[in-house]
């Protein structure tokens, strides 16, 4: 009877043992499926932040394409996460998923902000072209138009202001839901696969010097 029970144990002890070793290769399987998509993310959101801590000569028109392009990228990248996911493995590949989704939101916002960034130059530059008019010898039958030009350029520049603060802020809050999501996938994905934190935290501080 004791023969047959340590049997039985041992048994036991070797399926879950066998159960164990074949869920960590599982995991093992599903992190190496899914790492090159994440890296492939954070390769361009690496890339792409290069420009915000370092100074390029990278133009509007080449910037705005260049986001874009990663943004639509990322798309693709989520999907093919997303077709590896089961119910098994769903913990693993949520967060992944959530980390490709925020770094597309950042992406995203950033775009936006670049936008009104050049929306902000191109007002401030309005304003100062109306006042240059109006230090010129103007039309007495033209001073009413310029004095309606130099306002609506100044409200202009007002609005402009205003929707470039809410960008940056709008930023800020996407960088910082990039650092909790990336700290989520912390030992569960090479470091290698993952953006640098240091790059993150760098822009993050940027970000905030703008807000304050």
């Amino acid at each position: 009877m004791k023969k047959k029970l340590t049997i039985l144990i041992l048994a036991g002890i070797a399926i879950a043992a066998g159960y164990a070793g074949f869920t960590k290769y599982e995991q093992h399987r599903i992190v190496e499926s899914i790492t090159p998509h994440i890296k492939n993310v954070s390769l361009r959101l690496t890339n792409d932040l290069y420009v915000w801590t370092k100074e390029t000569k990278i133009t509007y028109k080449e910037l705005f394409e260049k986001l874009e392009s990663d943004i639509a990228e990322i798309d693709k990248q989520i999907v093919d996460v997303q077709t590896i996911a089961t119910a098994t493995n769903m913990k693993i590949t949520d967060s992944a998923v959530a980390y490709l989704r925020v770094s597309q939101e950042l992406l995203r916002s950033l775009l936006f902000r670049d936008r009104k960034s050049l929306d902000l130059k191109s007002a401030t530059t309005r304003v100062d072209r109306t006042r240059e008019d109006r230090q010129r010898n103007v039309p007495i039958d033209r001073i009413n138009d310029s004095f309606q030009d130099t306002e609506k350029a100044i409200n202009d520049l007002l609005n402009a202001q205003k929707e470039y603060d809410k960008a940056n802020l709008d930023s800020l809050n996407a960088i910082n839901n990039l650092i909790e999501a990336h700290a989520k996938l912390d030992g569960r994905i090479p470091s290698d696969a993952v953006a640098d934190p240091a790059i993150l935290e760098s822009l993050a501080r940027v970000l905030k010097a703008l807000t304050e």
